[in-house]
């Protein structure tokens, strides 16, 4: 359904997968985990043509640029250079990729959301603090704040936190502390603690840990929030 695009502001560039729906919808961009979007491990792509099939006009940026890891170890360095070194680029990264979105021909009307999972779900709170100017709503997936600096005060849009109850990375304490300093701002926000579920629940790729009835159940409720704040 989808294929490989490039999308170029100035100097700056990000290059990943689009899928689009047979009509016109608004943007979403997906953030893949930190395995990166083109490994063996990843499902992004997959889910990427499920929000198409959803009426959501769907990019994936690639920011690890072509790198992939297929274990812990190498994804790990590869997560932790990014957030160590390399997030000014990013930041010039999702930019590009928002203006790109906005900018294809189905993105109608020309409101983005974001979502990701671990690696990107980390991401999709940093830039809802961030670039609440660039973007309509966020559905962070099992998002690790102490990787980035999430500004809760800089969330202006609607957030909808999704956590694992027996995640192994994440901890939801501090997520929750996210939560509460969203919701002073006066938006809606959501948080869900699917019960019984480890980090990855719901990738498709890692059967050691996906639950595909949560998975549903999530995934649901992640399209219907994009449904209500960004047609």
């Amino acid at each position: 359904m989808g294929r490989e695009v490039t999308f170029n502001i100035g100097s700056d560039e990000v290059s990943g997968y689009l899928a689009e729906p047979t009509t016109t919808g608004p943007g979403v961009i997906i953030i893949h985990e930190w395995w990166g979007l083109d490994s063996p491990l990843s499902n992004i792509k997959e889910l990427a043509d499920r929000l198409a099939q959803d009426g959501f006009v769907a990019f994936a940026p690639d920011f690890y640029k072509g790198k992939t890891a297929d274990n812990p170890d190498d994804a790990g360095a590869l997560m932790t250079d990014m957030f160590q070194n390399r997030m000014d680029e990013v930041d010039r990264m999702f930019t590009c990729a928002v203006e790109g979105l906005k900018g294809i021909e189905k993105t109608d009307p020309k409101k983005i959301g974001i979502t990701g999972f671990c690696c990107g779900g980390t991401l999709s709170m940093y830039f809802a603090g961030k670039f609440s100017d660039l973007i309509d709503a966020s559905v962070p997936f099992y998002g690790l704040p102490q990787l980035a600096p999430v500004d809760p005060a800089g969330v202006r849009v609607p957030i909808f936190f999704v956590m694992a109850e027996k995640d192994e990375f994440v901890n939801n304490d501090e997520v929750l502390d996210l939560v509460k300093g969203c919701w002073k701002n006066g938006i809606e926000v959501q948080a869900k603690v699917y019960p019984g579920v480890n980090h990855a629940f719901l990738n498709t790729k890692r059967p050691e840990v996906y639950n595909e009835s949560v998975a549903e159940d999530a995934w649901k409720m992640a399209v219907e929030f994009f449904k209500r704040h960004l047609l």
